[in-house]
């Protein structure tokens, strides 16, 4: 049988955002864990900051998460999961259940 590529049904590119390194665990963390410290949040994800830091933008621009940033002294950053954020990681957390169970 001869496949047309071009005619396969694949995804769409809106989840190659969530290929990308961290993402699920970002969405995951926020999702059991609520509202972070965007400085705390890249210290319980990876070593360095780059990645995640990246990744949570990546995010922010996908509409998954929201940022607040305190409007008085030490101005910090706040990140959490938007509505549609949520819906996403609570499928993200059910995945994980389904593939940490033992066959």
């Amino acid at each position: 049988m001869v496949y047309n590529y071009r005619s396969m049904k694949c995804s769409d590119s809106n989840l190659s955002g969530l290929e990308e390194r961290h993402a699920l665990n970002l969405l995951s963390c926020l999702y059991a864990n609520g509202r972070f410290q965007r400085s705390v949040l890249y210290s319980c994800i990876a070593r360095t900051t780059t990645a995640p830091m990246k990744r949570v933008n990546e995010l922010i621009a996908m509409g998954l998460i929201k940022e607040t940033i305190t409007e008085s002294a030490p101005f910090t950053k706040h990140v959490e999961l938007s509505e549609k954020g949520r819906q996403v990681a609570k499928h993200v957390v059910e995945i994980q259940k389904i593939l940490s169970e033992t066959p």
